[in-house]
């Protein structure tokens, strides 16, 4: 005898959130990415070489959404070699964080020095005037010295791989800026990292609900309403040891992880309590639920990561009830009576 509709449904719930308790790590391993290496002289191109090297910042392209009117403390210091003052918020954003020990700026290389007070916009800074073959020889590294992948790189134009190390780098005489081929292409990587990293714990509450359905369907095959709101909340329980074994086998890093994972996931299986509940018509009781969940998954996640969890802790809750909507509908199903012409 095939298996029931009812059955069929919590077996793809449970495919589906096993996969997307994977996304993060089979996005993460997939770190493939084009690096190219330009051939550059040392008076050409600074916009390439700031690209390429860590140690270079492309000081136009900081400046180019700022205003010409702020930009008066830049301009004195390139022209007579320093600055002492304020800045205006809108610089102070723009340059606030370069610390690199050289700038390409207005077609030049200058030594740069940045020093702020405080949580204050005053600010001195430093731009003395270099020329490119002595930031060249003080930043370039030797091809012999570098990865492999920078080596077929500058070997053959191009190499894919993670372990190659964007910089500027000098053999035989000349010198070569190797960077990723295509800035869209980190950004899509680096965007497709953070949704698969946000559904984890999601693909781990779908597990946990199915897993609990799929416990209380092999024990009573034939009850019209499966869940009741006692037994919802038990299968959204089971999230947080669901969450906690996948943490504990698949993650590393922060012991925080073992709080806001599992707390995320929680908060997803949590909808099929709400699903019962509605199903149920207490209205009243599925408010104070989600409140409740809300209000203590906030608390656990500020207190795991501290005043930033104060952000973070609202935001997971959203996304989980978001997500939620699909245990959800599992709870309202399974709390509603069969039709008795159904093949459930």
């Amino acid at each position: 005898m095939p298996p029931s509709t009812r059955t069929l449904a919590i077996l793809a719930l449970l495919v589906v959130g096993i996969g997307l308790s994977f996304a993060f790590h089979a996005t993460a391993g997939d770190t493939q990415l084009a690096y190219e290496a330009m051939g550059v002289e040392p008076g050409e191109n600074p916009e390439l070489v700031a690209g390429a090297s860590p140690n270079v910042t492309d000081l136009d392209e900081r400046l180019a959404g700022t205003d010409d009117r702020y930009r008066e403390p830049v301009r004195t210091a390139a022209a007579t070699g320093s600055f002492e003052g304020s800045l205006s918020p809108e610089l102070h954003t723009a340059i606030g964080d370069v610390d690199t020990p050289y700038v390409a700026y207005d077609g030049g290389y200058y030594e740069w020095s940045l020093l702020t007070r405080g949580e204050t916009t005053n600010a001195a800074i430093e731009m003395r005037q270099t020329g490119p073959e002595a930031v060249f020889d003080d930043v370039a590294r030797p091809v012999a010295d570098a990865p492999t992948g920078v080596r077929t790189a500058v070997d053959e134009g191009t190499a894919n791989g993670s372990g190659v190390r964007p910089g500027l780098y000098r053999q035989d005489g000349a010198y070569y800026a190797v960077a990723v081929e295509s800035e869209a292409a980190v950004f899509a990587q680096f965007a497709s990292s953070i949704v698969s990293f946000v559904l984890t714990p999601v693909g781990r509450g779908y597990a946990a609900v199915a897993l609990g359905l799929l416990a209380y369907r092999y024990r009573e095959p034939t009850r019209d309403r499966l869940l009741t709101a006692r037994r919802a909340a038990a299968v959204a329980a089971l999230a947080l040891p669901v969450a906690l074994v996948g943490t504990a086998l698949f993650e590393s890093g922060s012991i925080s992880r073992f709080v806001t994972g599992p707390v995320s996931a929680t908060v997803v299986a949590s909808g099929v309590v709400a699903g019962v509940l509605a199903a149920q018509g207490r209205w009243l009781a599925l408010t104070g639920t989600t409140v409740g969940v809300g209000l203590v998954a906030t608390a656990a996640i500020a207190g795991a990561l501290g005043i930033v969890g104060l952000v973070f802790g609202p935001l997971a809750v959203l996304i989980g009830v978001a997500t939620g909507a699909v245990p959800f509908g599992y709870g309202y199903w399974f709390a509603r009576p069969r039709s008795p012409a159904s093949p459930e």
